[in-house]
């Protein structure tokens, strides 16, 4: 959404096109490949959640880890959790077995000594959907050995999941093929794809510094990180390292907000940063405003702290159900733009987290020959002000700016960077154990 193109507007309405009219332009292609990316998840991918509980550690990090087979030979996938409680993680349909271990020495890798559990999924084969209800007790050294290849699981993201998985902490340039608008068109209409094709995660413009707070750039649906390219620029670096979440932006924005908390805790477990700040843009707004929501239902992201939104669609997009119901195949994320829907119902419940402040930056400039309303050409005003968010909000800041401008903006630089420094924003010392 970031970059498309505008000259698709027609009879829809102006943000119903720019979101959907492209797709119409090109025939039944988006649609196919869209639909053969929801039919391979449902083929391959199932979800598996229950509870974890330990009574050796109540507060350590926990690693799930979901194999194919008794030897560790096979990795389906894992996730790093914050500490006990509810979990959730995918696994392959033919994934036989969980093991999940409290990594007390936090080197991604198990010991002999640390809390460790075993659990046998091969009973739930003969069902094709999801595994509910699994409960994995950690009380101390597990009476079965775990696999001896349980070792530099970090070094292993991109290869799980039958290579559907994301990146993490790659050092790469904007300038990057991954940033490109044909991967931005990628990680909409074949989400997938996108992600086996490695284009997908959390990308670091330089290596890590533990002297400087990290800030993750978050991009609208078919925009890319490198939407942010002047704006990072303009970043105040000698505080800051600029962090860019690369993500297919077709997706439920439910399941990627709970993925953003296991990759952040996966980050987090293994350089100690103590804080981190989130700058989002248009849809990326709801899906950081997401990710805070299942925080707070979990009691966890505790280094969660200044988050600036630009532009976003807090209320929505007036007639989306119209286009659900014309569309052959309906992207899961338009799902979550119906204003009245349970999604956008739920967004605003729960208050944000303990420490984190948010700034509503709006745009309100409309070039469009199409739409006279009040809008940025492409977000109505109303839907940006949502009153929800705006009583949620410690500043709200509005810029003569269109949608997609908004983001070359000096004023609105200067704005980010200023609110990067409110309460308290530089990163605390480090963790003694972190930055290995």
């Amino acid at each position: 959404m970031s970059r498309l193109s505008l000259n698709a507007f027609g009879r829809v309405g102006a943000w119903l096109v720019l979101f959907c009219g492209l797709a119409l332009l090109s025939g039944c292609s988006n649609f196919g490949r869209l639909a053969a990316d929801i039919t391979e998840t449902q083929q391959r991918l199932r979800v598996v959640s229950g509870k974890l509980d330990s009574t050796a550690c109540k507060d350590c990090e926990v690693i799930v880890v979901v194999m194919g087979d008794d030897l560790g030979q096979e990795i389906h996938n894992y996730r790093v959790f914050e500490r006990p409680g509810k979990f959730r993680l995918a696994a392959l349909h033919d994934s036989k077995f969980l093991v999940a271990f409290q990594d007390l020495n936090r080197d991604f890798a198990y010991q002999p000594n640390e809390p460790a559990v075993w659990y046998d999924l091969s009973g739930s084969l003969i069902k094709r959907g999801d595994v509910e209800d699994i409960v994995l007790s950690l009380n101390g050294p597990s009476a079965r050995p775990l696999p001896p290849a349980l070792e530099n699981l970090f070094e292993l993201r991109g290869n799980s999941l039958g290579k559907i998985d994301v990146q993490l902490g790659k050092v790469v340039s904007l300038d990057d093929e991954r940033f490109s608008r044909e991967s931005a068109s990628m990680s909409m209409w074949e989400p997938i794809g996108f992600m086996k094709a490695g284009r997908a995660g959390i990308f670091f413009l330089d290596t890590y510094d533990p002297a400087r707070t990290p800030v993750l750039f978050v991009h609208g649906i078919g925009g890319t990180g490198g939407d942010f390219r002047s704006m990072i620029a303009q970043l105040d670096l000698q505080r800051f390292q600029p962090w860019v979440l690369n993500y297919p932006s077709g997706m439920d924005l439910r399941a990627l907000g709970d993925g953003l908390v296991g990759l952040l805790a996966e980050l987090r477990h293994r350089y100690g940063f103590s804080k981190m700040h989130f700058v989002a843009h248009s849809m990326g707004g709801l899906m950081v405003r997401e990710f805070l929501a299942e925080c707070a239902r979990t009691n966890s992201c505790d280094y969660a702290g200044n988050f600036v939104s630009i532009s976003s669609p807090f209320g929505g997009v007036a007639n989306m159900e119209l286009w659900l119901d014309l569309a052959r195949v309906v992207m899961p994320a338009w799902r979550n733009l119906v204003p009245d829907g349970p999604f956008l119902k739920n967004l605003f419940v729960l208050p944000l987290p303990p420490g984190v402040q948010h700034t509503m930056l709006i745009s309100y400039r409309n070039t469009s020959s199409f739409s006279r309303d009040s809008s940025d050409g492409v977000i109505p005003l109303k839907s940006q002000f949502r009153l929800d968010a705006q009583r949620q909000a410690v500043t709200v800041r509005g810029f003569d700016e269109d949608h997609v401008n908004i983001l070359q903006s000096a004023d609105v630089h200067s704005e980010v960077n200023l609110a990067l420094l409110a309460n308290g924003g530089t990163q605390p010392p480090v963790r003694a154990d972190a930055g290995r």
